[in-house]
């Protein structure tokens, strides 16, 4: 850490970044760096021949006795090897199986004391990592804009129920954005004072859209849903499935569109 002095004659520190390096060859084993005071960290991982999977981790007391899952953004254009994450998509765990790996990944520190990165499971191999970490913003500007990275659609046939599933991911949760919901009558419909329900799982509130049944014509489609915005529905719980579940209806197709991101 630089000083100046200010106009008063007081030293000033000046924060500059700070690099951890090591080698990775070894289940739990381990580069571990001090990021308190940091914003971000950027990894950065080679490998010839590494097969295994890395775990991003951070502890909030000084001494790492705890340390918590976090997440990391891939920054697409900086790797290369394999399947590259999707750069707005959070990762607590990537699994690298392909010979000349690189990868660079952004990580939030902010109020954290120690990043760690170590295989959680591995096969073979070895890759050097190398953190860097400092007050500025991240490298990954999908960070800050969160965008929908994910999507699931469902369809049937005519008067067959349907559920659209966002699966399970492991240590995370679902950020839905929005929710279409479009029924086409493939005959004509008559009207009914019972309403037809879509309902929701793992949402809070089990928030459901109302379908009236009214008089349609063939070839009529009737859309619905909701937009959450920039922030988003965070799931209800971590690690489960949220679906959204149209009704057997006699005379209509059902299209579900769903868009998400992950998050804790």
């Amino acid at each position: 850490m630089s000083t100046i002095k200010n106009a008063n004659n007081e030293v000033v520190p000046i924060r500059e970044r700070r690099e951890a390096f090591g080698t990775l060859a070894a289940v739990n084993a381990e580069v571990v760096m001090d990021v308190n005071g940091d914003e971000t960290a950027l990894v950065y991982v080679q490998s010839t021949a590494f097969i295994g999977t890395l775990e991003f981790t951070a502890s909030s007391d000084e001494t790492g006795a705890l340390f918590m899952p976090v997440t990391a953004y891939a920054y697409s254009p900086g790797c290369a090897g394999g399947t590259i994450p999707s750069a707005g998509q959070p990762l607590l765990l990537d699994a690298l199986v392909a010979a000349n790996t690189v990868r660079v990944y952004s990580v939030p520190v902010g109020q954290l004391r120690k990043l760690r990165v170590r295989p959680s499971a591995y096969t073979s191999g070895a890759a050097n990592v190398t953190i860097t970490a400092d007050t500025q913003d991240p490298l990954n500007t999908a960070i800050a804009a969160k965008p929908s990275t994910l999507l699931v659609t469902s369809t049937a046939a005519v008067g067959v129920a349907v559920t659209a599933t966002i699966p399970a991911v492991t240590g995370l949760r679902h950020i839905v954005d929005f929710v279409k919901v479009t029924r086409s009558a493939t005959a004509a419909l008559t009207a009914s004072a019972t309403p037809v329900l879509v309902t929701t799982t793992n949402l809070p509130g089990a928030p459901a859209l109302t379908f009236g049944q009214d008089v349609a014509g063939i070839g009529v489609d009737k859309l619905d849903g909701w937009d959450f915005g920039s922030s988003g529905l965070a799931a209800t719980a971590l690690g489960t499935a949220t679906t959204v579940v149209c009704p057997a209806y006699v005379g209509v197709i059902w299209r579900v569109t769903v868009g998400y991101r992950l998050g804790l």
